[in-house]
């Protein structure tokens, strides 16, 4: 047998073995994210992407190394998946070192404008479960980590009537996609819930409006139902809100 034909059998095994593995990796992945639709917990969904991730990464290895002994040939075997295996791998590494990481977000996942009296959740308490985060407020800690990585969250002046204003904001969470639980305008208490279009977590948000002399005070806070860090979703979607909700109460 020549030197190029026992270097084109070499690392066959092993491309073999990236190439099922890129397959159930990109199987459990797509499922994972497909669970929310299929009305099953994000937690199930995370799961199964998490091992989707993982296997990318095994097929990395298993791809590299059959690439390297083959001379790229994949000895015997397609070379296309173990590249496939590869890249998918590099990526699903770099996703897993962002998110250890934190991407530079905070870890916290409890927002609000006003952290000396945030509004009190009060209707959506009822939504959460025993495993779910609590309702209160996450304490002095959690606001001094929020004012160093987000100082940009701060209450809304707005000059508009307390009532107008209160209209504008439910138009706003409705045109946002959230989930109204329940509107108070007596109070200036407007508690809905937000999904995020990955795996379906469910963020609870409860705004306060309240007259100030000749100002309306707006106040809106976010706290995600599970997990300790949100990625900085939280703080987002606070920021889109109040550009949404000044844009429509511009005289």
């Amino acid at each position: 047998m020549s030197e190029d034909s026992r270097t084109a059998g070499r690392g066959g095994k092993a491309c073999s073995w990236a190439k099922w593995l890129f397959v159930v990796g990109a199987a459990a992945l797509i499922v994972g994210l497909i669970i929310p639709s299929l009305g099953l917990s994000p937690m199930q969904a995370m799961l199964l992407i998490t091992i989707g991730m993982l296997l990318f990464i095994v097929a990395a290895i298993c791809g590299g190394i059959g690439l390297i002994r083959s001379s790229g040939s994949g000895g015997g075997s397609s070379p296309i998946f173990a590249w496939l295996g590869v890249v998918a791998g590099l990526g699903a590494l770099a996703n897993i070192v962002m998110l250890m990481g934190g991407a530079g977000k905070a870890p916290i996942h409890d927002i609000s404008t006003d952290t000396d009296d945030p509004p009190a959740f009060v209707e959506v308490a009822k939504l959460r479960g025993p495993n779910d985060n609590p309702v209160e407020y996450s304490g002095p800690e959690t606001a001094a980590q929020q004012k160093e990585a987000y100082p940009d969250i701060q209450p809304i002046e707005l000059v508009d009537p307390r009532s107008f204003v209160f209209n504008i904001a439910l138009q706003v969470a409705d045109d946002m996609g959230w989930e109204v639980v329940a509107s108070d305008l007596d109070s200036g208490r407007i508690e809905a819930t937000a999904t995020t279009p990955f795996v379906g977590f469910k963020d609870d948000v409860v705004i306060r409006i309240r007259a100030r002399s000749a100002k309306t005070i707006v106040d809106v806070r976010s706290k995600s139902r599970i997990g300790m860090g949100d990625m900085g979703v939280n703080a987002e979607r606070i920021r889109e809100f109040a550009e949404r909700l000044q844009a429509a109460a511009e005289p």
